[in-house]
């Protein structure tokens, strides 16, 4: 509780008259003991002191020496791992340390979530970010190609001091490059034909890489290093906002010169795997699934480029085919039954004709029934 400083100035006869004097001003003060009743008046202070701080914060000085360097970060996709290093601040001692690094690099290939680490020994003097490889799509990543803000704060932290320092990394940083150009390499051209050798079925996957769209985008004198073939099996509906299909079988096939340069037609043969092992090669294979081929380019930094996709095989499609046939033989039955009407009418039309041919010539409604003799009429 705070006090005004009061200065009063009052003549207490009695005590009672003191305490209606305090009660009436409205405020509490301290009446000091009056040694003489009729004495002269008397000064009330209040007491404005705080209390002393007992447990002081020493906050660490700004660290020193803040400088990162890029590795290779092991079982990745083209990301990497930051050791960054510095000297201790001057001054208190450091309780731990908080280090993050953020993606300032405004482009779709950068974006990431915040790299931390916290609750680093006050002893430390290096860390590396990340330690391993984010579990989730999305999660914490350094590409190369990219510039990040690392931000170290010493704590107890004041809320405010920081040792930071922002990176622009390489396009290729020890031996790992970037992917950021994949979206622009070219898509093949794909098509797709599954057809039964002795019971099995093998889809025959032949496709032509054509000239990129932008190529001045992409890096100079890039070079081809290989084809990615895949067959996949439909895991979820196309009713579903994103159908997934599972790669069944992965083939590869080398590619040469670079990537500007189109190329084609290629094709290879990949099997189909046997739903039913015991039955019989002469019994016809029935898929229930849809197949879908594709064919993605894979460039000399390892970068995949948009796949080319096309439907080998899709049961709806088998369905629709059956359910037209059915349709045509009944209309070829419709034609023949019509055919075979039309002939028994003509038939039958002739075969009156021929009749009429042969009948004799009806006699005139005057003419006598027949021609009786004169005797006959005497007789």
């Amino acid at each position: 509780m705070s006090y005004r400083r009061i200065d009063l100035i009052f003549e207490c006869k009695t005590f009672k008259l003191c305490v209606f004097h305090l009660l009436f001003v409205g405020v509490f003060v301290r009446c000091d003991v009056l040694k003489h009743l009729d004495g002269p008046s008397t000064r009330l202070e209040e007491f404005t002191s705080e209390p002393p701080d007992l447990y002081p914060i020493e906050y660490p000085a700004l660290p020193r020496g803040l400088s990162v360097s890029p590795l290779p970060l092991q079982n990745s996709d083209h990301e990497l791992m930051l050791n960054i290093t510095w000297d201790p601040p001057l001054g208190p001692p450091v309780s731990s340390y908080s280090l993050e690094v953020d993606s300032i690099s405004d482009t779709k290939e950068c974006k990431s979530s915040l790299c931390f680490e916290y609750n680093i020994p006050g002893d430390a003097l290096w860390t590396l970010v990340p330690s391993e490889v984010s579990p989730i799509v999305g999660g914490c990543a350094i590409r190369p190609g990219c510039s990040y803000r690392v931000k170290l704060m010493a704590h107890p932290w004041d809320g405010h001091t920081s040792a930071n320092l922002n990176i622009q990394l390489d396009e290729c940083v020890a031996g790992i490059c970037s992917c950021a150009h994949a979206p622009r390499l070219p898509k093949p051209r794909v098509i797709a034909e599954m057809f039964p050798v002795l019971g099995d079925f093998f889809v025959n996957v032949s496709w032509s890489l054509p000239s990129p769209e932008e190529p001045l985008r992409l890096p100079p004198k890039l070079k081809k290093r290989l084809y990615y073939v895949s067959l996949g099996k439909q895991m979820i509906s196309d009713a579903h906002p994103s159908p997934w299909y599972s790669n069944t079988i992965t083939r590869s096939k080398e590619a040469n010169g670079f990537v500007a340069n189109p190329e084609g037609p290629l094709w290879m043969v990949l099997p189909i795997n046997e739903r039913g092992i015991g039955r019989s090669r002469k019994t016809n294979l029935i898929l229930d699934v849809k197949l879908l081929a594709r064919v993605s380019l894979v460039d000399e930094r390892g970068c995949i480029g948009p796949a080319g996709n096309y439907t080998a095989y899709d049961p709806s499609e088998t369905k629709g085919t059956t359910f037209t046939t059915y349709l045509l033989w009944a209309f070829l039955g419709g034609v023949s039954v019509l055919a075979m009407v039309f002939v028994l009418a003509c038939g039958t039309r002739v075969v009156k004709h021929i009749l009429k041919e042969f009948q004799p010539a009806a006699t005139s409604p005057l003419q006598p029934l027949s021609n009786r003799s004169i005797w006959f009429l005497r007789t």
